[in-house]
């Protein structure tokens, strides 16, 4: 079987090779070159048709490979599913393309012979009728959800590789790699007939690229982007629903992986975009969604180029991205690796990919999308600390009943009746607890140890209670299992009651750290005035600026970190975090200081025009003078204050 497909993929090739020529002249004779524009990389007009030529290729080593090696056995497919549906599928789309590299039809018109092919192929047999969870293995079906899956995937896979059709010879590297991929997984999986499909794909795909690699003599075109992505979904399903365990979504979305994820960022990107600051607010929600699928210059690629990459590098670069995906993708057929992992490093890929590739729609902190729905009055409101405060009462006491039970009793968690008055009875009683223990009537400014205590003994006679009225409950028979939910109650709600309000100072630390744009100032001390110092140009909002570390002459601090900033070292690192730019403005924070160090420090601020700030808090006695500044021009009704024996000290920052 290894000569056939040997056979396939050179036949093919060497078939694709001797049509595409002849499709470019084609392609100019009737008028189907592509023209520069704003949006596009090329630069002079290039003929497009290019899937007729892979077509050709591709369809004709098929009947060559049926006719000469019965062996092969592709006639079987008629008891798989009704070939006449996926040929007119095929030639559906196909035609569809050759029509739009022609005419340009619209995209509403693309779409919806899309769906028609899509479905043709789910009547044939061609379906995701059931998914795998890859962390488990545990087989899962779909039913009623089988049909829009599965047309889903479809459309999506081949409007996905139709998206990424944008430099000279990417699609069509990228699905050969998907065709040897698919290849594998199908060896692997005993499906001799995708096995020889897929080979034959890649075959003429990579004849197709001797005249598709840059520079360019013929492109893709719809024609090819959308055939090929729409082979290579159907083949993707086929692959996948041979294999051991039904179907395994994620072998699928990592052979074909590098056009889903730009496919993906994409539409989060455009999706996120709506929440950017300068957005007009008057285009409605149709108009939004309609947004992320139009065509822009700011795919995957492009970023690339825009990065320095040249067209060639950028190409190469994703075809090794796309050639790992595939190497996973066989790893997780052959059981080698679990697909959990690959989970996990996929995520931390994107997101590491997502930075670097200078997306601002999607660095959340400092483009200020989430900073609207932060900035939300119900998100500061007691109300939402009250409910949260709820949700966390009740996770307690399930967790805390169900590992009792489970551990102490062997028997499984079957809530009544009764169970679920007394859980309602203790939220409520635990509710009461918090709101008498003056949860709701503290103003955090800075989450600090004096508030932390007052949650602790909040949620510790909240648990106490609950214990109480659980030793008259028939629930926990035993005093030792009380004695455990109490403990398990306690840890539990005391872990997400301070936690959600730590959550909600930390967003608001974060939030004023990274979406403040301004000068960046250095702190000199890092000590408790420099934490004020700190904590005070965080909290202003006449003129943002933005810390970015601190200064200190212990050297017992240096390359140490305070609230999160890093301490650089004492005053002689100044010369060189000025000569790197770190920051702009220095703010002196220390009440005492060396002559002979604020001399230095002065005279190298001096020396590269650094301006140089006193951060002092100050005690002074209430006068008539008081509020003059922040008063105005209003006047006061009484022009006297008389100050007698009891004076109050009023902090003054500057």
């Amino acid at each position: 079987m290894f000569e056939i497909n040997l056979i396939g993929f050179s036949l093919a090739a060497c078939l694709s090779v001797i049509f595409t020529p002849l499709i470019i002249k084609l392609a100019v004779k009737i008028g189907a070159v592509d023209k520069p524009n704003s949006r596009k990389i090329h630069k002079i007009p290039t003929p497009r048709l290019g899937g007729v030529g892979i077509f050709i290729g591709f369809v004709s080593t098929l009947l060559v490979i049926n006719y000469f090696f019965p062996e092969a056995e592709l006639k079987n497919l008629r008891d798989k599913f009704n070939l006449l549906l996926i040929g007119v599928a095929l030639t559906l789309v196909l035609i569809l393309g050759i029509y739009d590299d022609i005419k340009n039809l619209k995209p509403g018109h693309k779409f919806f012979f899309q769906l028609i092919a899509a479905a043709l192929v789910y009547l044939s047999g061609f379906q995701i009728s059931n998914a795998t969870n890859p962390f488990s293995g545990e087989s899962i079906s779909l039913g009623i959800f089988s049909l829009p899956l599965t047309v889903l995937w479809i459309v999506g896979i081949t409007n996905a590789f139709n998206l990424i059709d944008g430099l000279d010879g990417l699609a069509a590297g990228i699905s050969l790699i998907a065709g040897i991929t698919i290849f594998a997984i199908s060896l692997l999986n005993n499906d001799a007939n995708s096995a020889l499909i897929g080979i034959a794909l890649a075959g003429s795909l990579f004849g197709f690229l001797r005249f598709n690699f840059n520079p360019a003599k013929i492109f893709l075109g719809d024609s090819g982007s959308l055939f090929i992505g729409f082979l290579l979904a159907v083949l993707s399903i086929q692959s996948s629903t041979k294999g051991s365990t039904a179907f395994s979504m994620i072998i699928a979305l990592l052979a074909l992986g590098v056009p889903i994820i730009d496919t993906l960022i994409s539409m989060l990107r455009r999706m996120l975009a709506w929440f950017l600051p300068g957005q007009t607010a008057h285009i409605s929600i149709a108009q939004k969604l309609h947004s992320m699928f139009l065509p822009d210059k700011r795919h995957i690629h492009h970023q690339l180029l825009a990065s320095g990459f040249s067209q060639r590098s950028t190409v190469l670069l994703l075809y090794l991205v796309s050639s790992a995906f595939g190497v996973c993708a066989v790893l997780v057929t052959a059981g080698s690796i679990n697909a959990s992992l690959i989970i996990i490093g996929i995520g931390i890929f994107l997101i590491t990919a997502a930075k670097k590739l200078g997306y601002k729609e999607i660095a959340l902190f400092k483009n200020g999308i989430l900073l609207k729905f932060y900035s939300l009055t119900i998100l500061k409101h007691a109300a939402l600390q009250f409910l949260l405060d709820a949700l966390s009462i009740i996770t307690a006491l399930i967790i805390s009943y169900i590992l009792t039970i489970s551990t102490y009793e062997a028997v499984s968690f079957k809530p009544g009746i009764p169970e679920l008055l007394a859980v309602t009875f203790i939220v409520l009683v635990q509710l009461i607890s918090f709101i008498f223990g003056g949860l709701y009537k503290r103003k955090t400014i800075l989450m600090g140890l004096g508030d932390f205590l007052q949650i602790f003994r909040a949620v510790l006679i909240a648990v106490l209670l609950t214990v109480f009225i659980l030793s008259f409950a028939p629930f926990l028979s035993a005093s030792t299992h009380v004695n455990i939910f109490m403990l398990l109650d306690f840890y539990f709600l005391i872990s997400s009651v301070a936690g959600s309000r730590i959550l909600f100072h930390a967003l608001n630390y974060s939030f004023n750290r990274e979406s403040a744009e301004g000068k960046k100032i250095l702190i000199y001390g890092a000590d408790g005035k420099g934490m004020i110092a700190l904590q005070t140009l965080l909290q202003s909002d006449k003129e943002k600026k933005i810390p970015v570390g601190f200064l200190d002459d212990d050297p017992e601090l240096e390359g140490k970190f305070m609230n999160g900033y890093p301490i650089y070292g004492g005053h002689w690192k100044l010369e060189g975090l000025v000569k790197k730019k770190i920051f702009d403005e220095i703010i002196m924070a220390k009440d005492k200081i060396d002559f002979e160090i604020l001399k230095r420090i002065q005279t190298v601020a001096g020396r590269h025009n650094v301006p140089v700030h006193v951060s002092k808090i100050n005690f002074e006695d209430l006068d008539t003078n008081y509020g003059s500044d922040t008063l105005g021009s209003t006047k006061r009704k009484s022009k006297k204050v008389s100050v007698k024996e009891n004076r109050t000290l009023t902090p003054k920052v500057v």
